[in-house]
C-alpha cells in the first residue's frame, strides 16, 4: 500500500480500513487530503485482495469540511476566493464520484461530526454505522455558502423536500439518533463499538458475491443517483459564485471572530 500524508490505510483480512488522519484539524478537506483520499480509494479498487472498505476518522471528528485555516490564509493574502472554491469543489466531487463508482461496498464508521464536504463523504458510502457522538452539520448557511459534495441529492432523496429544506435553509444539524430515525444511518452504536461493528459488517460483505454486489451498487447508482454528477457540477458552480459575494465575506469573518453573522 502507498504511504499517505493525511490518511492511514490498513487491511483487516479482505477489508481495507481507510482512516482520515489529521485529528488536529478535524480531518479537514484540502488540496492534499482530497487527492490522497481519491488515490486511496482507487488503490483499494485495484487490489484484488480487497473486497470491502471501511472509512472512518481519527480523533473527535470524522471530517469538519473544508480547511478553513487555508481559506483564511488565502483571504488574508488577498487571493480571490472563487478559484479556490472551484478547484476544491472539483476535488471533492471527484472523490464522491470515486466513492459511488468504486466496485466495492464502502461502510462509513462515522466517529464524530461530519460537516460540509465531510458530510458528502459519509453519505456517499453504501452503509453508515455511526457512533452516538456522530452528528451531521450543514455548515454552509452560517458562512453564506451553498451546499456541495452532492449533499443536496444525497440528503433530499432520503429526507424529502421539507426535511431537507429544514436541514439546509435553517441550518439545523442532526444528531445520531435523529439521523438514524430519518434513514440516513443504518446503525447507531456506542463509541467503543463503532469500529468492531463496522468491521463485522464489512467482513460479511467481503465474504459475499463480489461481482453481484458491485453490479447491485451500479444499479442503485443508476436508479437513485443517475444525475449525481450533474447535481454536483451545479453545486460547484453555485458555491464558486457565492464565494465572491458579500454574504460569504460576512459569514467567514464572523466565523473567525466567533460571533453570529449579520447578513444584510
Amino acid at each position: 500500500m502507498a504511504a499517505y500524508e493525511t490518511l492511514l490505510t490498513e487491511d483487516r483480512g479482505a477489508v481495507r480500513v481507510i482512516t482520515l488522519n489529521r485529528p488536529e484539524m478535524f480531518n479537514a478537506l484540502d488540496f492534499t487530503s482530497g487527492p490522497e483520499f481519491i488515490a486511496a480509494l482507487e488503490e483499494a479498487g485495484r487490489d484484488e485482495a480487497v473486497r470491502a472498505v471501511v472509512l472512518t476518522g481519527a480523533g473527535k471528528a470524522f471530517c469538519a469540511g473544508a480547511n478553513v485555516r487555508l481559506m483564511q490564509k488565502g483571504l488574508a493574502a488577498g487571493d480571490p476566493p472563487a478559484p479556490w472554491f472551484s478547484e476544491l469543489a472539483a476535488i471533492l466531487h471527484r472523490s464522491i464520484s470515486t466513492l459511488r463508482r468504486l466496485p466495492l461496498p464502502v461502510i462509513c464508521a462515522l466517529n464524530g461530526v461530519a460537516a460540509g464536504g465531510g458530510m458528502g463523504w459519509a453519505l456517499a458510502c453504501d452503509l453508515v454505522v455511526a457512533s452516538r457522538a456522530a452528528r451531521l452539520e450543514p455548515a454552509y448557511r452560517n458562512i453564506g455558502l451553498t451546499p456541495d459534495g452532492g449533499s443536496t441529492a444525497l440528503l433530499a432523496r432520503v429526507l424529502g423536500l421539507h426535511r431537507a429544506s429544514e436541514f439546509f435553509l435553517l441550518g439545523r444539524g442532526l444528531d445520531a439518533e435523529s439521523a438514524l430515525a430519518l434513514g440516513l444511518f443504518n446503525q447507531v452504536v456506542e463509541p467503543d463499538q463503532l469500529l468492531p461493528v463496522a468491521l463485522a459488517e464489512a467482513q460479511e460483505l467481503a465474504a459475499g458475491p463480489a461481482l453481484a454486489l458491485a453490479e447491485t451498487k451500479a444499479l442503485l447508482n443508476q436508479s437513485i443517483l443517475g444525475d449525481l454528477e450533474t447535481v454536483m457540477e451545479s453545486e460547484r458552480q453555485s458555491i464558486t459564485n457565492m464565494s465572491t459575494g458579500p454574504e460569504f465575506k460576512e459569514g467567514i469573518t464572523a466565523f473567525f471572530e466567533k460571533r453570529k453573522p449579520e447578513f444584510a
